[in-house]
């Protein structure tokens, strides 16, 4: 989705849109572009001052080389002084250890329409995790961390909210803030 600064920015399905707007007049950014569709998405060229990815478009991407392509192929999107702000998948050490366990870690929330969505999710290592959603096929995702690859090498600012409050291991949240090109 792109959009300018007269547009209102939908953010699909998010309960903090609000957040992300006020993300984007802070910033006071003109030219935006969501890629929480997907990176399959993504326009051939372009020049943003601020690309958002919430929902984690990279969780299925499982490999240290991988993502930091996929980074790379996402920031040469963003105007000089442009940033790209990750909604980054991370579980914390205790929901981990619970994954870990023979059960794995359920996540249940209730949808619209009255039904329950229910998440089993079980550690395999390497913070990557096989998530089984309604009895459904499994699918692979890879969880964000601090010493990440991809992050160290494009230069990410770690925080713990839109708000770029300090990062908190033990909370829930992941925001990875990557500058564009110097």
């Amino acid at each position: 989705m792109l959009a300018t600064s007269s547009d209102l920015v939908e953010i699909r399905l998010r309960d903090d849109a609000a957040e992300w707007k006020a993300l984007i007049e802070r910033l006071e950014a003109r030219r935006v572009l969501d890629i929480s569709a997907g990176l399959e998405t993504l326009p051939g060229d372009g020049e943003f001052d601020l690309i958002v990815a919430p929902n984690d478009p990279f969780a299925g991407i499982l490999e240290d080389d991988a993502r930091a392509t996929a980074i790379a192929k996402v920031r040469r999107l963003l105007a000089r002084d442009g940033l790209l702000v990750i909604e980054g998948l991370y579980v914390p050490p205790q929901e981990d250890a619970v994954a870990s366990a023979p059960d794995g870690l359920i996540r249940e929330r209730k949808l619209d329409d009255g039904s329950v969505e229910r998440e089993v999710w079980s550690a395999l290592g390497d913070h990557q995790y096989e998530v089984r959603t309604n009895g459904s096929p499994p699918a692979r995702v890879r969880a964000w961390h601090c010493g990440e690859t991809a992050l160290r090498e494009s230069g990410a600012r770690i925080a713990g909210g839109l708000d770029e409050r300090d990062f908190d291991p033990w909370g829930d949240r992941l925001i990875a803030v990557v500058p564009g090109w110097s």
